[in-house]
């Protein structure tokens, strides 16, 4: 790979590298870091991405795979950080929740409040899945897990929304989740 298709990769792929790396581990400098070796890598082992099938669900996992790697090590060397026993813990606030301009703050609040309250792996996938729009298939790779389980975790989590949830709410979230799920590939 020469360096300028390398350079294109980062500058196209590098909002979506970092906003998933603050979702791992909450720490900026270290995701940045990551990113930066992972590219480096990538242009020192004149990796060619022509063989991936989807090169963002492969720049994700890289991503995922090192920064849980560097965790484990500065764990090791003895600073303090929350367990993450291997499951990143992910957290989703109101800005990152997007519905739609007419919903009102209320629902935004309970419906941030309705996926935090879901497990750390339900949280991953409804981000990879709806606010990063990956496929099953992504979702699989990123994940380490098979093509069942991926489908199975999203369909848990939005059982589990829908449980979480008010009627009212759940129509809202209904509503939305079947419009993003239209413009996904499946």
């Amino acid at each position: 790979m020469d360096v300028n298709t390398c350079e294109d990769i980062f500058k196209l792929y590098y909002q979506d590298l970092y906003g998933y790396g603050l979702k791992l581990c909450g720490k900026p400098e270290l995701v940045k870091g990551v990113i930066q070796d992972l590219f480096a890598t990538i242009l020192e082992r004149k990796t060619n991405l022509t063989h991936v099938n989807s090169i963002k669900a492969y720049l994700l996992a890289s991503l995922r795979r090192r920064i849980l790697k560097r965790l484990k090590k500065i764990r090791y060397e003895g600073e303090i950080i929350e367990s993450l026993r291997y499951q990143p813990a992910i957290y989703f606030n109101i800005e990152e929740i997007i519905i739609k301009d007419e919903l009102e703050e209320e629902r935004k609040k309970k419906i941030n409040s309705a996926i935090n309250k879901l497990s750390d792996r339900e949280k991953e996938v409804i981000y990879l899945r709806f606010y990063n729009g990956m496929s099953y298939e992504e979702i699989e790779d990123i994940l380490s897990i098979n093509y069942q389980s991926a489908r199975n975790y999203v369909y848990r989590a939005l059982k589990n929304l829908r449980t979480l949830l008010d009627k009212d709410y759940v129509k809202v979230m209904s509503a939305v989740f079947i419009g993003l799920i239209l413009r996904l590939p499946i």
